[in-house]
């Protein structure tokens, strides 16, 4: 991959909203010896739009971008200035740091006279109670030639920020249905910009329906998570979803969807997303051959054909697991949650709400899979959903053979794992003061969660704890690594202190009684994968996968924030996945 290729590819991902594939392509490209300011930029940028404001401020100085000649290298670290006081909760504190981070970008704005560290000066000045400075600010802006008679969609917004600032609504509304045609008011851009707009529109006093009329036009696409009932072929009844499926994508500018492709109602929308030119992202509950056993074959027709094309062009395809089908429906209920939650955070980085689309004929569903399990339990985490109404669709499918019945029982659930670095270095004299202190506050933490501990065991400096939740999980991760804060490292002849390595993984497993140990214990492959995020995982870190991740945002979005660590090896060579860095939120 070239240098101007990568770039180029970077700030694509960026512009279309996928702020993930941009680190990824950059970090690549990087250490494939890349030495461009630019791709360094892009990649700092990605990480402060997906709110990971800590690392992208340690990439900004380690590249050196307060150095750059672009005014926008430089205004990274004010952008995460500007972050941090967004997010503080401190209503004393907050004005503070607001002024601080509109002074940061005031400095680069009185050096560069550029309009972009301008205007995010004036808002930070507006949203920190000095309206008199910001108007200023703001009529300077207007001022620019550039502003004046913008030719791009980020000057068309910037010239709205100003006027909304200045008062004058009638003028910003005018100029946002200006920038919303823009040629280049792409996904990125908008979802960008939406989010401060949003917030400057609150600060000048306007209501919510009124917020939503003056932003329509540079609101980012929608998120959806679709889904729907299997059916035969049928050109008739076909034509009928096609149509409402093809309304729903135009009225609800569609950009992003997650979901299966099982022949029937997966696929018909996946073929309409397509054709509505949206990014379609493909999740699987396991391994593929057995999912076009299980939910493409049965319907016979031209579906496996029609599977094999929209595949083809989806862009991203995921495993919720890598097992085989077991047998075990709730392989299935549990890859939708997985979709659900990733649509969720995609919708996240946009700054808007995500939205289901189902083809389902009404009826609940009696078990943990299906059409009505998956709208239930969308609803359930207050998501909603359009149905489309399933018709005279015919759903006497020829099933292939199922596996036996599976007598051992089944569990979803989130699994931890731990371990201590230098554990293997310490002298035999620091072993009882690291039995009782560490592990002895370990136990102490697993003592907070009275009936919620599935199963627990510990060997050596490891701990294993499972939960039926993800939010559980995460709660016990964090309060894991903050029990050792104040633990005396020099009583285990440690100069510094480190903290436990933490991996988490949620997904479905087989649970039994240890023959052995005669405690509850969970085992599957998706206990052994979990079992590889630790050893990759900084100490003092929580790791978790982006399963994980998907269900936490979908269970508990207010309380956690998984931010993109990128995509990092596992141990013994078992593959290259996607993992995040879960934080509790500001």
């Amino acid at each position: 991959m070239s240098s101007v290729t990568a770039t180029e590819q970077t700030k694509s991902a960026i512009d279309s909203g996928n702020l993930l594939r941009a680190y990824d392509l950059a970090v690549s490209a990087i250490n494939d010896g890349d030495t461009s300011s630019e791709l360094r930029h892009l990649m700092v940028l990605a990480l402060a739009r997906m709110g990971n404001g800590e690392q992208a401020l340690e990439l900004f100085r380690e590249f050196e971008l307060d150095k750059s000649p672009d005014a926008h290298h430089r205004s990274i670290a004010a952008r995460i200035m500007k972050d941090a006081a967004l997010a503080t909760k401190d209503e004393t504190e907050r004005p503070a740091a607001l002024l601080a981070a509109s002074q940061a970008y005031h400095e680069i704005f009185d050096e560069s006279e550029d309009a972009y560290p301008g205007i995010n000066a004036a808002t930070l000045a507006f949203l920190g109670g000095k309206k008199d400075t910001a108007a200023d600010i703001a009529k300077t802006i207007l001022d620019l030639a550039e502003i004046t008679k913008p030719l791009n969609y980020y000057d068309a917004a910037t010239r709205a920020e100003a006027l909304l600032i200045a008062g004058r609504m009638d003028e910003a509304a005018e100029s946002l249905q200006k920038a919303g045609v823009m040629s280049d008011a792409n996904a990125g851009a908008r979802a960008s910009s939406y989010k401060q707009l949003k917030i400057v529109s609150r600060e000048a006093g306007l209501d919510q329906e009124t917020v939503d009329q003056l932003l329509s036009p540079v609101s980012p696409p929608t998120v959806i998570h679709f889904c729907g009932h299997m059916f035969l072929e049928d050109d008739t009844e076909e034509e009928k979803l096609i149509k409402n499926i093809a309304d729903y994508l135009e009225k609800n500018d569609v950009g992003y969807a997650y979901g299966a492709l099982a022949a029937g109602s997966d696929i018909l929308i996946a073929e309409q997303i397509l054709e509505h030119g949206a990014e379609l992202n493909v999740i699987f509950p396991f391994v593929q051959e057995d999912f076009i056993a299980q939910s493409v074959v049965p319907a016979g027709g031209n579906w496996l054909k029609r599977f094999d094309a929209c595949l083809a062009k989806a862009n991203s395809i995921n495993f919720a697991t890598e097992m085989h089908y077991v047998g075990d429906p709730e392989q299935f209920g549990y890859a939708s949650k997985v979709a659900m939650g990733m649509a969720k955070l995609r919708a996240q980085y946009l700054g808007n709400k995500p939205t289901q689309l189902a083809i389902w004929d009404g009826v609940p569903s009696n078990g943990p899979a299906g059409t009505g399990a998956d709208v239930a339990a969308w609803q359930n985490y207050s998501g909603s959903s359009e149905v489309i109404e399933a018709g005279d669709i015919k759903r006497d499918l020829g099933r292939s053979q199922a596996p036996d019945e599976d007598v051992h029982k089944r569990t979803v659930a989130a699994i931890l794992f731990t371990d201590f670095p230098g554990f293997s270095k310490l002298s035999e004299s620091a072993l009882p003061a690291f039995w009782e202190g560490v592990m002895g506050n370990m136990a102490k933490v697993l003592l907070n969660y009275p009936g919620q501990i599935l199963a627990q065991n510990s060997w050596g400096d490891a701990l294993l704890a499972v939960t039926p939740d993800a939010p559980c999980a995460a709660s016990l991760a964090l309060e894991l690594q903050t029990s050792l804060q104040n633990f005396d490292y020099a009583l285990l002849g440690m100069t510094e202190s480190s903290g436990m390595r933490i991996g988490l993984h949620y997904g479905p497993a087989y649970e039994t009684m240890d023959p052995i140990t005669g405690k509850i214990t969970l085992y599957g492959t998706e206990v052994s994968r979990a079992a590889r995020i630790e050893p990759v995982t900084p100490p003092g870190a929580v790791f978790v996968t982006e399963p994980f991740a998907a269900i936490l945002a979908l269970e508990a979005p207010d309380e956690y924030r998984c931010r993109y660590a990128g995509k990092i090896e596992f141990a013994k060579g078992y593959g290259t996945y996607p993992i995040y860095q879960l934080v509790e939120k500001n």
